[in-house]
C-alpha cells in the first residue's frame, strides 16, 4: 500500500511539473509574440515630412503620400515614392531619408524655370528638367523671356548653356524665335534683335555679346546669318 501511494504522489508530482512547464511555455510564446506585435508597430511609419517646395505644394504632396502610414518602415522603398514624385513635372530631383524608427523626410528640388512659351492657347514654363511645365500652381513668370516657335525643350537648354557660357546677359533676353530652318533669333529688353546663323551658334553669340557691350552701338538689329559677314540696320 505504501508503495502504491508513493507511486501516485510521483505521478501527480510528474503531472504537475509537466502542467506548469506548458504554462509557462504558453505564456512565453504569448510574451514573444506581443514583443514581436510591438517591435512591428515600433516601426511603423507614423510620419512623412516634405520640404523644398512652395508650402502647400509640400502638403499636397504629404497627403498624397498618406497611405504609406502605418507601413513598416524597413519594407518601404524608392519606387515608392519615384510613382508619387512623377506625378509633379517641375520637380528636378528629390532625396528620401528614414528617420528610424517611424519617420521619413522627402527633399525635393524644383525645376528652374528657364522661359515661357503658349502651346495650343495654354502657357508653360521651359523647365531645367527638360520638361514644358503648366504654370497653374505658379505665377511671376513675366520677367523671363518668352519663347517663339516650335521646339523642344532639350533645343531650348542647349542654347541657354550656349548663351551662359557667352558673355551674352542672357537675363537680359526678351523674346527668342525658333525657327522651322533651325536658327534662332532673340530680342533683347533694350529691343536689339539679333539673328543668328543655323551653324557655329556659339562663335555667332561670342561676337553678338561682344558687339552688344559695345556702348557705341546705335543700331537695333545685329544680322549674323552669312557667314564672314556682319550687317547691323534699324528696323
Amino acid at each position: 500500500m505504501i508503495g502504491l501511494l508513493k507511486m501516485h504522489q510521483y505521478i501527480d508530482k510528474k503531472k504537475n511539473i509537466i502542467f506548469l512547464f506548458l504554462v509557462l511555455f504558453f505564456l512565453s510564446s504569448f510574451n514573444n509574440q506581443v514583443f514581436i506585435e510591438k517591435k512591428k508597430l515600433f516601426y511603423n511609419l507614423k510620419s512623412i515630412e516634405v520640404t523644398g517646395l512652395d508650402s502647400l505644394i509640400n502638403q499636397e504632396i504629404e497627403q498624397n503620400l498618406n497611405f504609406l502610414k502605418n507601413s513598416n518602415i524597413f519594407f518601404i522603398n524608392k519606387e515608392i515614392f519615384k510613382d508619387q514624385i512623377d506625378k509633379y513635372n517641375f520637380i528636378e530631383s528629390y532625396n528620401i531619408y528614414k528617420i528610424y524608427p517611424s519617420k521619413i523626410i522627402l527633399q525635393l528640388k524644383q525645376a528652374e524655370f528657364l522661359a515661357y512659351t503658349i502651346i495650343n492657347n495654354e502657357t508653360f514654363f521651359v523647365g531645367s528638367n527638360g520638361k514644358f511645365i503648366s504654370i497653374e500652381k505658379f505665377s511671376n513668370y513675366k520677367d523671363l523671356p518668352v519663347v517663339f516657335g516650335k521646339f523642344t525643350a532639350k533645343k531650348f537648354i542647349n542654347f541657354k548653356e550656349i548663351v551662359y557660357k557667352s558673355d551674352l546677359n542672357y537675363n537680359n533676353i526678351k523674346e527668342i524665335f525658333f525657327y522651322p530652318s533651325g536658327r534662332i533669333d532673340i530680342k533683347n529688353k533694350d529691343s536689339v534683335t539679333i539673328k543668328f546663323p543655323k551653324e557655329n551658334l556659339d562663335e555667332a553669340i561670342s561676337i553678338a555679346s561682344k558687339i552688344i557691350n559695345n556702348k557705341n552701338l546705335k543700331n537695333n538689329v545685329i544680322d549674323l546669318r552669312i557667314k564672314n559677314h556682319l550687317i547691323l540696320t534699324n528696323e
